[in-house]
């Protein structure tokens, strides 16, 4: 039926016209963009993942020229993000804090799925548990909320200890200043092998205080304005993560090349294996975030009076795969089923009429051209030259039949005895 097909057509069109513009938009075009990230540390393997997109070319693949950026000396990376002057950002779970008091912070992918954060003891000073730690001086930084709360379901309270302002040096441990530092286990515990101190490490985990560690994130802002190249950086990212840890001496080259030797290629060693681990990547996709774990983490800054009780969720977590979106697709097909409807409509009307008119010339057939007929006795030649009666041949060439009578005339001229002289019919 032509309306069925031109229904079919046009739903083609526009489902192809659909999946194209939805396969540009997927690859981004030939435009690159430029991106910033905004690390939480200095330059070291802890980042090694996002170092490898972009050697690699994973984000040039993708449309986009990364920056990367070190930890700024005046500002709080996080804020960083949140002002605009960095698009990406490096952080910690404490980044559901920053939702609950109202920043738009959006989680994308959590790398580390175990938090490095853990607690430095000297072995000398006889710390071999959280409990031993009360009226000792520990040095604490800032985002150290999952080891208070690993201390606090030990009952031990920061009151117990003499907390001191961190230096972001292991000197101080090392010199006996303190008796205990918040670290990562990535990173510090390195240093006190390599000077040879005895050392206790104290994590949150063997307290049942599990939280996530590096975790890339950015803000709704972004999302709504650039979705794709949100999912073009996060996609590049894990990419660069994959490769980072399957080849691991080339990053520490780089490392050392690009970013100097602050580490040396030993220190970068130890922190790739030990960052192999925490990611995890031989059980679980890396940047995979379980809702039920952040719920739990969520839970854990409520004990501490850190998220209001009514705080959820709702948001927070990125979703790397969502529904496409077929309203535009709906729209036109409507438009489309519409538009076939009416046709459809016409069409049959046309069909109807054609019918009607193919009917009713079957029933009138016309008789056209020059009819040779007998100017005396009116018979009428055929095409095989024979000559018949007018009502004969019309029969023959129409549906027409007839019946006999006599007109007035003939009758007064044939019948003269059945009428009077005034030529009325005699009664």
């Amino acid at each position: 039926m032509p309306a069925m097909r031109t229904l079919a057509c046009c739903i083609g069109v526009i489902v192809l016209t659909w999946s194209t513009s939805a396969q540009r938009a997927s690859v981004g075009g030939s435009h690159t963009e430029t991106v910033r990230l905004q690390l939480k540390w200095r330059h070291q393997f802890q980042f090694a993942g996002y170092y490898a997109a972009l050697t690699k070319g994973f984000y040039r693949d993708a449309g986009l020229a990364v920056e990367i950026l070190e930890i700024p000396n005046d500002r709080e990376p996080s804020d960083v993000v949140l002002a605009g002057d960095a698009d990406f950002g490096v952080g910690m779970s404490d980044l559901v804090v920053l939702r609950s008091k109202g920043y738009p912070i959006v989680v994308l992918a959590a790398v580390y799925q175990h938090s490095p954060l853990v607690l430095l003891c000297n072995a000398k000073s006889g710390i071999r548990s959280v409990h031993d730690l009360v009226g000792k001086r520990v040095m604490l930084e800032p985002h150290s909320e999952e080891l208070v709360a690993y201390f606090e379901s030990e009952s031990i309270s920061l009151s117990d200890m003499v907390v001191q302002p961190h230096s972001f040096d292991t000197k101080n441990l090392l010199n006996g200043d303190v008796d205990a530092m918040t670290a990562y286990a990535t990173d510090e515990p390195f240093v006190l092998s390599e000077a040879g101190m005895a050392h206790t490490i104290l994590s949150p985990r063997s307290g049942g205080i599990d939280f996530y560690g590096d975790t890339l994130y950015t803000t709704e802002q972004q999302i709504e304005n650039n979705p794709e190249r949100v999912r073009r950086f996060v996609d590049a990212s894990i990419r660069g993560w994959e490769y980072a840890l399957r080849h691991q001496d080339e990053m520490i080259e780089h490392i050392l090349t690009e970013y100097g030797d602050r580490h040396s290629r030993e220190h970068l060693a130890f922190e790739a294996e030990k960052a192999r681990r925490l990611v995890m990547s031989d059980v679980i996709e890396i940047g995979y975030m379980n809702p039920g774990r952040w719920q739990h983490i969520t839970q854990v800054y409520r004990s501490l009076s850190m998220i209001p009780a009514d705080f959820t969720l709702d948001g927070f977590i990125y979703d790397r795969d969502p529904a496409p979106d077929l309203r535009s697709l709906y729209t036109a097909l409507i438009i489309i089923a519409a538009v076939a409807v009416v046709i459809s409509l016409v069409a049959i009307r046309t069909s109807r009429l054609n019918r009607s008119l193919r009917q009713a010339l079957q029933e009138i057939r016309v008789l056209r051209g020059i009819l040779p007929i007998c100017a005396a006795c009116k018979k009428i030649r055929d095409d095989q030259g024979y000559w018949n009666q007018i009502e004969s041949y019309i029969s023959a060439h129409s549906d027409t039949e007839f019946t006999h009578g006599i007109c007035p005339d003939c009758a007064h001229k044939l019948y003269p005895q059945y009428f009077d002289r005034h030529g009325e019919k005699k009664s």
